[in-house]
């Protein structure tokens, strides 16, 4: 997005569409003409996108580039997690230990980055780690060393517990930057398919999994546009009928 000027019109159109999700999930039914449209534009992935990416410019400004690049992923997700709960979300997030069956002693911890659902929902004591209504996030920057977890996650959480937990993947992008001969400004792809697509096979498929931007190759491929969309679908449909 160009100067600032610029993106604190958009920032407000951004903001008052949220609104406008909030009160047509709240009602059922489909997106208005206007929202429709405004999806179209592509306006709330831009924004989210350069949000973070400002973000990540002042993180680069930092020493330590390792404890930068953490400090930049957390962010990213209270970002994510501050949009789902706008759009009238309850979320959270949950650090849960599990009991592994057949060993009483042992126990798993899982640090879940979110945790949401349509409803305030109480959590008894039959289901005291994740309700029946709650879905999972995991949100990260890049998928890059980290998709092989979320898919483990989801197997080891519905295996643990006995029934199919319903777990979503939000990513910023997956592009690292790199050299191209005297220029400093290339990127590589950090997507792995063939993992991506395995993984789907050996142990399940994700219940969602959302890029702010993604990758030319997650549209052109018609495997992966099966499994993979853009965030703007997760908050305008599928958040509505995932969280019942």
């Amino acid at each position: 997005m160009g100067d600032s000027g610029r993106f604190q019109k958009a920032f407000t159109r951004f903001v008052s569409a949220l609104g406008d999700i909030k009160q047509f999930g709240q009602k059922g039914g489909l997106p208005s003409k206007g929202l429709v449209a405004y999806e179209q534009s592509g306006e709330i992935n831009n924004v989210v996108y350069t949000a973070q990416q400002a973000i990540g410019c002042i993180g680069d400004s930092f020493e330590n580039e390792n404890q930068s690049r953490k400090r930049v992923g957390q962010l990213f997700e209270t970002l994510v997690r501050l949009v789902l709960q706008e759009v009238g979300l309850k979320c959270e997030p949950r650090t849960i230990n599990l009991p592994v069956p057949g060993f009483p002693d042992c126990k798993m911890s899982y640090e879940l980055d979110v945790v949401f659902s349509r409803n305030q929902v109480i959590v008894a004591s039959e289901t005291k780690y994740i309700h029946s209504q709650e879905i999972v996030g995991s949100i990260k920057t890049t998928s890059k060393d980290r998709i092989d977890k979320i898919f483990l996650d989801k197997f080891l959480l519905s295996k643990l517990l006995g029934r199919d937990v319903p777990v979503v993947a939000v990513f910023l992008h997956d592009v690292q930057r790199a050299k191209r001969g005297n220029s400093i400004f290339g990127i590589n792809s950090t997507f792995k398919t063939n993992h991506f697509l395995g993984y789907t096979v050996a142990l399940n498929r994700l219940d969602g999994v959302y890029y702010v931007d993604p990758r030319p190759e997650m549209i052109s491929n018609i495997k992966l546009r099966e499994q993979i969309a853009d965030f703007q679908k997760l908050l305008l449909h599928d958040i509505w009928h995932l969280a019942r």
